[in-house]
C-alpha cells in the first residue's frame, strides 16, 4: 500500500491534531523526535486512547510489539496487548491495512493518518481515526511508534469492534512529513499554521462543534482555532460564559477544563488547564 503525502489539515480530530503538532514541534528540523522527549499534557490527548509499539527487525521480518495499551483500547478489543505483536492482536479484516500503515510509518518516518468507516446495527456510520507517529533516537531509524485511535461512537465501545470486523471502508489515508509547524503563513485560511503567532503553542484554524458546561448549565459553541494549550470559541451567547468552564468537542469524549483569557462580543479565547 503506497500512501500519498497529505496536508496536516486533513486530520479531523482536534486532539490528534494537537498531538501531531506537538510531535512536529519536538522534531525541530529532524525527521522525527526521540520517544523520551514526548511528554504531552493529558489535556492535549487522553493516554487511554494510545498504544505504543516497539519496532523490531527489518524488512520482511519487521515486527511491531506493544509496549503500552490505553484503557479505552483494552475495552474495545477486550484483550491485553502488552508483549504481543500487531499481527497477533489486530482482527483479520483490518490486519493488512493496519500492518501496511505501520510499515509506511516505520519506513518513511512520516506521520500516517487514516479514517476507517463501518455501519452499526442501526445503520449509523461509525468512523475510526487512526494516527501513527514515528520516534527514534537519532532521527534516522524509527524505533517506536505511537498509535492514536479516535472513535465517533454512539454506543458502548466493546460492541463496536464486531462491526469493523464485518466491514471496514477506508475514507482517508496518507502520510504527513515533519516540518508543517514551521511552514510560512500565506493567509488566514483553515489548515494554515500560524507560526507568527506568539502564543505558547501554534494554533490551527478549525470549525468544530462543541458544548461548554458550567454550574449545571450548558451551551453549544463553535471552536474556531485550537492548539495544545488553548482555543478560540464563538457562539451567539458566548458572552454569558463564566471565566471557567469545561469544553467537549464533537468526536471527543474527554472534557477540557478552560479558563477565559480574553473576550469579544461573540468570541472568547481560553487556556486549557
Amino acid at each position: 500500500m503506497a500512501l500519498k503525502l497529505i496536508p496536516v489539515s486533513t486530520i479531523r480530530s482536534a486532539n490528534q491534531l494537537a498531538l501531531a503538532t506537538h510531535w512536529d514541534e519536538l522534531a525541530a528540523g529532524r525527521r522525527f523526535p526521540p520517544l523520551a522527549e514526548l511528554k504531552p499534557d493529558p489535556a492535549m490527548h487522553d493516554p487511554k486512547q494510545l498504544v505504543v509499539w516497539n519496532v523490531e527487525g527489518e524488512g520482511r521480518l519487521q515486527k511491531y510489539r506493544a509496549l503500552y495499551q490505553g484503557e479505552n483500547l483494552v475495552e474495545v478489543f477486550n484483550t491485553a496487548w502488552a508483549g504481543k505483536t500487531m499481527e497477533q492482536v489486530v482482527p483479520m479484516s483490518l490486519r493488512r491495512l493496519t500492518l501496511d500503515a505501520a510499515k509506511e510509518c516505520a519506513t518513511s518516518g512520516c506521520l500516517v493518518y487514516m479514517i476507517f468507516s463501518t455501519i452499526d446495527a442501526a445503520d449509523r456510520r461509525i468512523d475510526c481515526h487512526r494516527l501513527l507517529l514515528p520516534f527514534g533516537r537519532d532521527g534516522s531509524k524509527v524505533e517506536q511508534m505511537i498509535g492514536s485511535l479516535q472513535l465517533t461512537v454512539g454506543q458502548a465501545r466493546p460492541k463496536i469492534l464486531k462491526h469493523f470486523e464485518l466491514q471496514a471502508d477506508v475514507l482517508v489515508s496518507g502520510m504527513i512529513k515533519a516540518g508543517f509547524t514551521r511552514a510560512p503563513v500565506e493567509a488566514a485560511t483553515p489548515g494554515k499554521v500560524a507560526t507568527a503567532d506568539k502564543r505558547k503553542a501554534a494554533r490551527r484554524d478549525v470549525i468544530r462543534a462543541g458544548k461548554i458546561s458550567f454550574s449545571r448549565q450548558s451551551m453549544t459553541c463553535t471552536v474556531r482555532n485550537i492548539s495544545a494549550t488553548g482555543a478560540a470559541i464563538e457562539g451567539a451567547n458566548i458572552a454569558n460564559a463564566p471565566d471557567s468552564f469545561s469544553l467537549v468537542m464533537e468526536m471527543e469524549s474527554a472534557a477540557r477544563n478552560c479558563t477565559v483569557v480574553w473576550r469579544k462580543p461573540k468570541q472568547i479565547g481560553v487556556e486549557f488547564r
